[in-house]
């Protein structure tokens, strides 16, 4: 599956998303204590991502390709 990796950009998020707020979208607001360093489209939608989750999303969609 095709993604695409950005440096994080809450405005890449929809409004009222873990994302939006500056939040990890994969562990999720309150479970993460780490902030979003990447904002990743995928075939869900648009993730933010903190370092660990990272790994784990390209891990399971495949090496992004880079904007």
């Amino acid at each position: 599956m095709a993604i695409t990796k950005y440096a994080f950009d809450a405005q890449l998020h929809r409004e009222g998303t873990a994302g939006r707020r500056g939040g990890c979208s994969w562990h999720g607001v309150n479970d993460c204590a780490e902030h979003p360093t990447s904002s990743y489209r995928t075939p869900n939608g648009m993730m933010a991502a903190c370092p660990r989750a990272e790994r784990r999303i390209e891990d399971l969609y495949g090496q992004p390709t880079r904007r």
